[in-house]
């Protein structure tokens, strides 16, 4: 799905960092040729010095998204996805599983989800990398309440999962 996208940056490495940052972070460009998370504008100087480049190439990336049909339609609709509780779990009294595996195999959610419910375990969020912009696929859900490791050799034997973390 990304690969696409990212291929039309092959020539300019750069560009193509700014462009998988703004695809982690669900930033969208406006036609005023800013950049915003949802209605927020974001700083270019800011966004570049995350990714260690220049803000001229922020700039140039925008220029270049705005110039193509297909990544105007993608980087003119993206929407951040909100906030991510695993951090704060602790204070909310929720539990968190992070869960690594083969991100191309279909059906892990699925049953990662049953086990829980079979558990009697209400899921209040979950968060997914996408296996083409990470390094590490991995998907992270938070858990109404401390989860038991018990059921840890469990999610271990679900196909595809190769590493189970809770806190």
């Amino acid at each position: 799905m990304w690969k696409t996208t990212l291929e039309k940056f092959n020539k300019y490495p750069s560009q193509q960092k700014v462009i998988k940052k703004m695809l982690q972070l669900g930033l969208r460009v406006g036609e005023d040729k800013k950049i915003y998370c949802n209605d927020v504008e974001i700083n270019i100087s800011s966004l570049a010095k995350s990714i260690e480049t220049d803000r001229r190439v922020v700039v140039s990336t925008v220029n270049n998204i705005l110039k193509n049909k297909n990544l105007k339609k993608l980087f003119t609709n993206i929407q951040s996805a909100g906030p991510v509780l695993s951090n704060i779990s602790e204070e909310l009294g929720l539990g968190v599983i992070e869960i690594e595996g083969d991100g191309q195999q279909i059906g892990i959610l699925n049953k990662i989800t049953e086990m829980l419910a079979n558990q009697q375990i209400s899921i209040r969020q979950v968060y997914a990398t996408d296996p083409e912009l990470s390094s590490r696929p991995h998907v992270t859900i938070i858990t109404n309440k401390q989860v038991d490791g018990t059921i840890i050799p469990l999610l271990l034997n679900i196909n595809g999962v190769s590493k189970v973390s809770m806190y």
